[in-house]
This record gives structure tokens, C-alpha cells and sequence, in this order.
């Protein structure tokens, strides 16, 4: 027995110590860690980044190099002499190339200054994404923390139910009332038994919906820090557009858009330089060494045979199909299609946050209301049990009044959290920032 008890002990110890306890930070922190959209994100960012590296290095010279052999059989020329021969003859042709654009529309520099835009524009996409989730998993924790004192409720009632019913149970025994009194408070018992089994119900699938949105494996070990959250503050406004204006200059997801029309901005003028001419300057080294060249050396031959000039390549686009002038159409018809985009999200922005200024009113209003109801509840329970306990009114009465109790007590609870999370989440389009 011994031996089973010290295995029990080191069971429940070690389910203890795999139990973290979780405030809202720490999950958040979590999330931003492991999340994998938010690790898409971030790759997307370093893609943007490579991009904008590479049209950098667009705007500096480029130097190659370049060998080729070749094998000569027959009437050829030979290329030292430029005389005809026939031999069989090995030659090696080595030569170095650099070459800088001077022109070309301004189109690497739209290039770079486009790709910058766009890495900056993947920084605000990842901050929107990373907004979205810390708001989601607060709204997760809040429910959590709603079913849990739910649960406490229902078990508290559960059991002055069940201490009730043995102490009737007990009188009927004694015949000091009748049996239908204890079949009465059997009947409450097990309504009371159905609203604890239910709320632990909900309080496991708030969990596992935490867990889920976590990527933790094991939500049953999931238990959040227990919090004392006040009723905050509600400041009557009769519009919101201070508000919204301050929404406008914060918010990642506005400023994306905006950045999503300056790329498109780009876009046409990469598109109209392609009717601008294209100037290279180039310079070419080369020199080549052939076997049959008896009497000289490799060194000699490479060194005697060297050859080195400057080009300058001029490009006139003259008809190219209509291919400029459908790119420049194109990127007209984006940009307004872009400014659509733009001002779609500024608009759903503000119709967000007049609903959630809506709702965190009607939400001030319910609380108001569950907590005048639950006054008037408890006000209504005690006479009830007063007359109940001298016997003025039967069991079905008395618990009748007491699930009201129960109704308008789970109302309130509801109304509480919906209260807080209407709040937090209109500040949280001013502020950036979800803090319970």
C-alpha cells in the first residue's frame, strides 16, 4: 500500500508541475513565437528584403569573365595570322567583359525604390496579422476566464443544493414534511447537476479553442491566471471620428493599403520607361592562344594578342508591339483599382469601429440592466426562502425563484465579459495594444 501511494504522490505531482499557468501575455508571447502565419510572414519579409538587395545591385556594373576552346581541323582561318591554313590546330580565347547601364528610363531606380515600398509594406502585413491574432487569443482567454468562474457558480449552487436536499431528505424521514418536498429538491438537484455538467463543458472547449489557436498538443494542462478584472470605464462620445482619424495614422492594415498604391505608382513608371531609350557603356579585354603559334610561349602569346576597346550600346524602342504601351495602361488601370483598395479598408475601418462603439454602449446598457435584474432577483430569493422556510410557500415555488436567481446571476457574468471585451477591443483600434 505503500508503494501505491508513493506512486499515486508522484502521479499527481508531476500533473501538477505539467500545469502552467498562462496569463495573457504569456499566450500571446507563445503565439508570436510559434504561430506559423506569422513565420509565413516573416519569410515573406526576408523574400522582400532579397528582392530589394538584388535590385541594388541592378544599379552597379557587371564584370564577367569568359574562356572557350577550341579544336580546328581542315581549311580554317588561323587566328593569329588571319592567313588560310589546314592543320589540326588547339587555340584558347580568354576575355573579360564590364559593362554599366547610363540610361534607362529610371527604371532600376523605380525598381528599388518599388521593392523598398514593398518590403516596408510586408513589415505592416505581418503587424496586421500579428494584431488580428493577439486580439482573437484575448477574446479566447476572456471566455475562458467567463466559463470558469461559470463553472464555480453552478458548482457552488450544486452543492448548497445537494446539503439542501439531504437535510430535507432527512425531515421526510422524519415525517416532519412530505415526500413531494424531496422530490422537489431532487428535480432542482439534478437541473443544478445538467448546469455544472454543461458549464464544464464549455469551460474544456474554451480550453481547447486556447489551445488550438497556442498549437499546444495537450489543452487539458491548459489553466489560465485567474483575474479580477474590473468593469472599465465607458467614455460617451457622440461620434468617433477623433477616434477614427488617430485609427487612421496607427492602424497596419491602413497603412498597407496606402503602400500598396505607391507600389503601383511605381509600377507605372517602370512601365513608362520602356519608352525611354537605353544607353550601355561596356569594355572588352580578350586575347587568345593557339598551339600551332611555334615559338612563343602562353605567357607571350596572351600578352601579344591582347585586344581592348569601349563600347557604348544605344537602344531606340521604336515598335515593341504595343508592349510599353499596354504595360503603361495596365498599371493606370492598377493604381485606381489599388486606390479602391485603399479606401474599401478605410471605410471598413470606421464602420468596425462605429459598430464597436455600438456595441460596447449596448454592452454598458446589458450590464446595467443584468445588474438591476440580479438586485431584484436576490431581493426575491431571500423573501422566498424566508416564507419557504416558515412554510408559507411549497419547494416548486421556492426553487423557481432560485433559478431566476441562477438566470439572472449567469446574465450578468455574460454581460460582464462582453462588456470588457467590447471596450478593450475599440481601444485596441487607438492603442494598438489588448492589456486586460
Amino acid at each position: 500500500m505503500k508503494v501505491l501511494h508513493f506512486l499515486i504522490f508522484i502521479v499527481t505531482l508531476s500533473n501538477l508541475q505539467a500545469q502552467q499557468i498562462w496569463s495573457l501575455n504569456d499566450c500571446v508571447d507563445y503565439a508570436l513565437k510559434n504561430n506559423l502565419s506569422l513565420k509565413q510572414n516573416e519569410l515573406n519579409i526576408q523574400q522582400k528584403e532579397v528582392r530589394k538587395m538584388h535590385s541594388k545591385m541592378q544599379l552597379l556594373p557587371t564584370i564577367n569573365s569568359n574562356s572557350s576552346f577550341n579544336k580546328n581541323e581542315g581549311r580554317y582561318i588561323n587566328p593569329l595570322t588571319n592567313d588560310f591554313v589546314e592543320e589540326i590546330s588547339n587555340s584558347l580565347n580568354l576575355s573579360l567583359t564590364t559593362n554599366i547601364t547610363l540610361f534607362s528610363g529610371f527604371k532600376n531606380i523605380n525598381q528599388l525604390k518599388k521593392d523598398t515600398n514593398e518590403h516596408l509594406k510586408s513589415i505592416y502585413d505581418l503587424e496586421t496579422v500579428k494584431n488580428n491574432l493577439i486580439t482573437t487569443i484575448a477574446l479566447s482567454y476572456l471566455q475562458i476566464l467567463f466559463n470558469d468562474e461559470l463553472h464555480q457558480t453552478a458548482l457552488k449552487q450544486f452543492e448548497l443544493t445537494k446539503n439542501q436536499e439531504n437535510r430535507i431528505e432527512t425531515l421526510v424521514l422524519a415525517g416532519s414534511i412530505a415526500k413531494g418536498e424531496l422530490l422537489n429538491i431532487q428535480s432542482q438537484r439534478a437541473l443544478e447537476e445538467q448546469r455544472l455538467t454543461q458549464a464544464e463543458n464549455q469551460l474544456s472547449l474554451s480550453k481547447l479553442q486556447l489551445a488550438q489557436l497556442l498549437e499546444l498538443k495537450n489543452h487539458q494542462n491548459l489553466e489560465v491566471l485567474k483575474l479580477d478584472i474590473d468593469i472599465p470605464r465607458i467614455t460617451i462620445m457622440e461620434g468617433i471620428e477623433s477616434d477614427y482619424e488617430k485609427a487612421l495614422k496607427i492602424q497596419s492594415s491602413i497603412k498597407s493599403s496606402e503602400l500598396q498604391v505607391t507600389s503601383a505608382l511605381y509600377d507605372l513608371k517602370i512601365a513608362k520607361s520602356n519608352y525611354a531609350p537605353n544607353i550601355v557603356l561596356g569594355h572588352r579585354t580578350s586575347s587568345v592562344y593557339a598551339d600551332n603559334a611555334v615559338g612563343y610561349s602562353f605567357e607571350e602569346q596572351l600578352r601579344n594578342n591582347k585586344q581592348s576597346g569601349i563600347y557604348l550600346n544605344l537602344n531606340i524602342p521604336i515598335f515593341n508591339q504595343w508592349a510599353a504601351h499596354n504595360a503603361v495602361n495596365q498599371s493606370k488601370i492598377q493604381i485606381e483599382n489599388n486606390r479602391l483598395i485603399a479606401q474599401q479598408a478605410k471605410n471598413e475601418l470606421r464602420k468596425n469601429m462605429e459598430q464597436a462603439h455600438a456595441d460596447q454602449l449596448a454592452a454598458y446598457k446589458r450590464y446595467q440592466a443584468a445588474t438591476k435584474s440580479v438586485l431584484a432577483s436576490k431581493e426575491s430569493y431571500a423573501y422566498t426562502t424566508e416564507r419557504y422556510e416558515l412554510g408559507m410557500v411549497n419547494s416548486y415555488e421556492y426553487n423557481e425563484s432560485k433559478n431566476k436567481l441562477i438566470s439572472s446571476e449567469s446574465d450578468k457574468l455574460q454581460a460582464k465579459y462582453d462588456l470588457i471585451f467590447k471596450v478593450k477591443l475599440y481601444e485596441f483600434y487607438t492603442l494598438q495594444t489588448f492589456q486586460l
